[in-house]
């Protein structure tokens, strides 16, 4: 139980103002930069070679130019970094889908996703082709259009009641949430959560009450904790599409192992 102590400390303390700059990394040959350009929210979930759950979310900025800088949360190989910043690069390709390219701090080889962009939806999909995990992304305009004005953001725009499906990556699990931010700063700063958790893991169909705090900071990163059946879970995510979806991982832990599970929830009310 220690450990998701100190993940309610990391996701809760860790949410403070950020700013993402224009990237100066530079891009010799830039082609079709302009297919993506302003701020997303993006999720990577997948299966790292060891068996370990990764995942990756915040936001991330393309300017257009093909350079793109992230602010997010790292998890991979049993380790969480919360609210890291890297830069990287982006190319349009001759078959219209486009290749992300940046190294996480600490690496020392660089992640590559193919992805493809629906102007119609503001969104592209796809997946990491760098061998060195199998994972997929999603990457969602935060607000339309993504290069125009973008929100300074604080609890107040994570208010709502969302329904949300999660996937477990490491153990055979599957849940829904249903979930209340109130958008408050009531208990110390942060946000309540309330709701019902449903979940199925194979072998048992339950459902469970949820309480827990969380927290936004400016650029649209959230994080915090919650309580499901007595079980401490650390989260963290991004806003996006128009503040009507969030995106977020959700980590719990137990006797058959660590579960990450990647969540993706839309506004009800």
């Amino acid at each position: 139980m220690k450990i998701w102590l100190s993940l309610r400390s990391w996701t809760i303390a860790a949410v403070a103002a950020l700013g993402l700059a224009a990237p100066s990394v530079a891009h010799a040959q830039c082609v079709g930069g302009s297919t993506l350009y302003g701020y997303y929210g993006f999720q990577v979930s997948g299966q790292s070679p060891t068996g370990v759950g990764k995942f990756l979310n915040g936001v991330v900025f393309f300017n257009g130019s093909c350079a793109l800088q992230a602010n997010a949360t790292i998890g991979e190989n049993g380790t969480v970094n919360s609210f890291v910043t890297w830069l990287g690069t982006y190319n349009t390709n001759a078959d219209n889908t486009i290749t992300l390219s940046f190294t996480l701090p600490g690496a020392t080889a660089p992640e590559t996703y193919n992805v493809a962009f629906s102007p119609v939806f503001n969104e592209a999909l796809g997946t990491e082709t760098d061998n060195s995990a199998v994972a997929s992304i999603d990457i969602k305009a935060q607000n339309y259009p993504a290069h125009g004005n973008h929100y300074v953001y604080t609890n107040a725009q994570l208010k709502g009641t969302f329904v949300s499906s999660c996937t477990g990556t490491n153990l055979p699990f599957g849940e829904m949430n249903y979930i209340t931010l109130d958008g408050s700063n009531s208990s110390g700063g942060y946000g309540n959560v309330t709701g019902v958790n449903y979940s199925n893991d194979e072998t048992v169909f339950s459902t469970s009450p949820v309480t827990g705090l969380y927290g936004v900071n400016s650029i649209g990163n959230f994080g915090g904790y919650v309580v499901v059946g007595g079980t401490y879970a650390g989260f963290s995510g991004v806003l996006d599409n128009n503040l009507n979806e969030i995106q977020y991982t959700l980590s719990t832990a137990g006797a058959a192992g660590t579960d990450v599970e990647a969540c993706v929830a839309k506004r009800v009310k």
